[in-house]
């Protein structure tokens, strides 16, 4: 599948998700490859709904996370048409156990977020105003080291994200500044953990 625009709603992310991979190894393109390599909010979304799951828990895993958003949001500013990762990342693999696993811990909340998403302020998801958190985004894989050493910080963070790679999916521009609000916290939260 190389679509543009890819699942509408966070349930339909969560399932492609889950389709993913096969022999008990879920490889990065995988989930490329069953989301659509084009549909850049839902590539967006994935890395940091993983973030805010029981994986962030694994070492490595949110400097991992952070650097593919940081590549996903780089390339939604550059207006590129289908997503390109390093073969280093796009190969990484997770067991589908364990993927399958964040993703069950993640459905009831995505009933709950599917519910009250829908299409308002559509303008702030699309251009030129989607740079702006795209850019935000981008950013994070620079206080990746930071928010390894403050708990919960990657979490506050990684929702932001979502929260923008969610926006994008539904086109609901409030959680752009939903999520602008929780990158504030996240910055605030190593601001005062390292002071």
């Amino acid at each position: 599948m190389n679509n543009r625009t890819g699942p509408k709603d966070v349930r339909s992310v969560i399932d492609r998700v889950e389709h993913a991979g096969e022999d008990g190894r879920v490889a990065i393109a995988d989930v490329m490859d069953e989301i659509g390599t084009g549909a850049f909010g839902p590539l967006l979304l994935v890395p940091a709904l993983i973030l805010v799951s029981p994986l962030s828990g694994i070492p490595g895993m949110p400097s991992i996370g952070s650097l593919l958003i940081s590549l996903i949001a780089i390339q939604i500013v550059l207006r590129r048409k289908s997503l390109w990762l390093p073969a280093f990342l796009r190969n990484r693999t997770v067991s589908k156990e364990r993927l399958d696993n964040a993703m069950a811990y993640l459905h009831k909340p995505a009933r709950l977020i599917d519910r009250v998403t829908h299409r308002r302020l559509v303008f702030l998801v699309g251009w030129p105003f989607r740079i702006v958190p795209a850019l935000i985004s981008s950013v994070m894989v620079l206080f990746a080291p930071a928010f390894e050493m403050v708990p919960f910080s990657v979490s506050v963070a990684a929702a932001a994200v979502s929260l923008f790679g969610l926006a994008m999916v539904t086109e609901d521009g409030l959680l752009v500044l939903i999520g602008l609000a929780f990158i504030g916290a996240a910055i605030y939260l190593c601001w005062m953990a390292l002071s």
